[in-house]
């Protein structure tokens, strides 16, 4: 490998390291490593290096006009030099090991990692959840050549240009050389790389999170067979009619080699891009969608379902999607199923419903995820819960990530893939993604067609709209959550913008001076504002909207990782009985009106980082107020500001 040069093993830093600082990021992650990169480009730096790059290349264009008008006479113009722009390059991978490590490994893996982050590779950076089981990871690098973040570097300065997409690619490709150093498994390891990115989608700090599993499904492992579902492994690449091991009939029935079997023999099949892409045409199949439903909103597979049966059209179909997926016409492949998971814990309670095993019974399940790894645990869970009552169980290979890159231009997917990284949500032709703030040259674009990318309102059909206004809208924007179960939600940016204009609009009011009629009808004001600001942030999902879920999720206590309820207080009961799960219990007819009697809180609630990110807004939000108990307080997390600490820390 070009310029590799090995990190240290981790015999040597067993004898020559202490042990690694660990850091909480909440209840979930009560022991993570956190490593800040030694490279992190911010989005005011490349905007003026981008507005500069434009600046010059204007005046090369007057330079070179000048020069034709003056018969060819050179002009010379002093110019300063500009940094090459910056790249990033992403790599996402998971390895299940055989056997299991110890805590022991596991912990040398930490400390490998952590070192190689803060010495050896210090332009890296993303997230690594790390557990017995094996690995699962998301990491970034951003090149360092040209990457002056001053913007002084001039002529003559020593330093050398380097080709920055190439030296954030070479980064990542000696990151997994050091994986495979760590552990020879990592050989199989099956690593989908992404190069040539912006220098914003680069993780600004590396996280290692230690957990008990990788993929949460609150399944047991002999609930599976007795193990964990695939390896995460390269494709095979031993031959057979299409891309691997194995031959498609004209059915698009796939034929079996022990070569495809995963290591542990009870996942699901696994087949690549185009192997995946053939099958999708059969008429006996379903393909489930194993994501989250807020991912399934903006982009699935069901292109195979629009096409005429009698043609062979390879994708993208008619353009009215209804009429396939509504059976007015000729369904043509695989039919789509979304489970509609709030989290992957709601898998097993979708599966155990008599509705979805006769939906699946004789049938070839295809299954899909964003990058493979929540495929291997939900297809050996459904071999082990069906077994003989499906006509086999196909997972695909490297996810909806490799299915784009063998088609791209979108084959029978349609929409975007939400992904859990800086790109925010990729599509065909857009491997860059949409992450970022919205531009104001996209929120033209946006009022010029009918949804936030620009396709006319085809993704109206899905429930890809604005949850406020109902304007058709696919991007995840300004953080905003369901506030009765937690899942991301789409609002638009207009808004986003009129929510931003109130609380403005609130925050001057309580600064500016009040004349006495103002005083007397502050009350009722601030009573009404108060009401609308609650009525603005109260958004709810497309599911908690279909299912009638109306109570907040703060008022409901759940366990178990947000899965089951239980009483915070005498007004919601966990369920049981022939009463629905979080139905509110009477505590008097007299006091409670039939709506409250009537309200359901979701079966599940997604909780975001532990508690971690709640507890630094808090602290920043009483950062600058003074601690009542002074010098006598005895937190030394103590919210509230202490002036004589600073002066100790000094």
């Amino acid at each position: 490998m070009i310029n590799y040069t090995p990190a240290p093993s981790v015999k040597i830093l067993k004898e020559t390291s202490e042990e690694i600082d660990s850091k909480s990021l909440g209840k979930w992650f009560p022991k993570a490593s956190v490593v800040k990169s030694g490279v992190c480009y911010s989005n005011d730096y490349l905007a003026v290096l981008a507005k500069e790059r434009k600046r010059q290349q204007r005046q090369q264009v007057k330079i070179n006009s000048s020069n034709s008008a003056n018969n060819n006479k050179t002009t010379n113009a002093a110019t300063t030099i500009i940094p090459p722009e910056p790249k990033a390059s992403l790599v996402l991978f998971y390895q299940y090991v055989s056997p299991p490590w110890s805590q022991n490994k596991v912990s040398a893996f930490c400390t490998y990692i952590t070192n190689i982050a803060k010495t050896h590779r210090t332009n890296i950076g993303g997230r690594v959840r790390v557990s017995t089981e094996g690995v699962n990871c998301t990491v970034s690098a951003a090149s360092t050549s040209g990457g002056d973040t001053s913007n002084n570097r001039e002529e003559g300065s020593g330093q050398v240009d380097v080709d920055p997409q190439w030296e954030a690619a070479q980064t990542l490709r000696h990151f997994a050389q050091d994986l495979i150093n760590f552990d020879p498994q990592f050989s199989e390891t099956d690593f989908k790389y992404i190069d040539g990115l912006s220098a914003d989608r680069h993780f600004k700090e590396l996280k290692l999170l230690p957990v008990k599993e990788l993929v949460f499904y609150g399944i047991r492992e002999e609930d599976c067979g007795g193990g964990s579902g695939g390896a995460g492994g390269k494709q095979q690449q031993s031959g057979g009619s299409i891309g691997g091991g194995r031959g498609v009939d004209a059915n698009g029935a796939a034929a079996e080699s022990s070569s495809d079997v995963p290591k542990d023999g009870i996942g699901g099949i696994h087949l690549d891009a185009k192997e995946y892409h053939e099958m999708l045409k059969k008429k006996d199949a379903v393909v489930i969608d194993v994501r989250n439903h807020y991912e399934a909103a903006i982009g699935r597979f069901d292109g195979q379902m629009q096409v005429d049966d009698s043609t062979t059209k390879a994708a993208g179909g008619t353009d009215n999607g209804d009429e396939g997926r509504d059976g007015g016409g000729k369904k043509g492949g695989a039919e789509y199923i979304d489970p509609k998971m709030r989290k992957s814990t709601d898998f097993t309670s979708w599966l155990a419903e008599p509705e979805t095993k006769k939906k699946l019974e004789g049938k070839t399940v295809m299954m899909f995820c964003t990058g493979g790894i929540r495929c291997e645990r939900a297809s050996a869970y459904l071999k082990s819960q069906m077994g003989s009552q499906v006509n086999g169980v196909y997972q695909l290979q490297g996810g909806i990530e490799r299915y784009l890159q063998a088609f791209p231009e979108g084959g029978f997917w349609q929409g975007k893939n939400f992904v859990f990284d800086k790109r925010e949500a990729i599509g065909a032709g857009n491997v860059n993604g949409d992450g970022g703030v919205i531009r104001k040259d996209e929120k033209e674009g946006s009022k010029k067609s009918k949804s936030g990318d620009g396709s006319d309102g085809k993704l109206l059909s899905w429930g890809t709209e604005c949850a406020k206004c109902k304007k058709p809208w696919d991007r995840y924007i300004g953080k905003r959550k369901c506030y009765t179960c937690g899942v991301p939600v789409l609002v638009c940016d207009g808004c986003m913008s009129k929510s931003s204009t109130h609380k403005k609009k609130m925050k001057g009011k309580s600064k500016g001076g009040d004349t006495k009629d103002d005083k007397e009808q502050q009350p009722k004001a601030k009573e009404s504002d108060q009401k609308n600001t609650v009525e603005d942030e109260r958004v709810r999902c497309p599911l908690c909207v279909e299912e009638g879920v109306t109570v907040p999720a703060e008022e409901v206590e759940y366990t178990d990782n947000g899965v089951r309820g239980r009483l915070r207080s005498n007004s919601f009961t966990e369920g049981g009985g022939d009463d629905s799960f979080g139905t509110a219990a009477v505590e008097s007819k007299q006091t409670q009106s039939t709506e409250e009697m009537q309200a359901k809180a979701a079966k599940s609630v997604l909780k975001w980082g532990g508690g971690h990110a709640f507890k630094k807004k808090e602290k920043r939000k009483f950062s600058r107020k003074l601690c009542q108990f002074g010098v006598e307080c005895v937190r030394k997390d103590c919210f509230f500001y202490h002036p004589e600490r600073e002066d100790k820390g000094k």
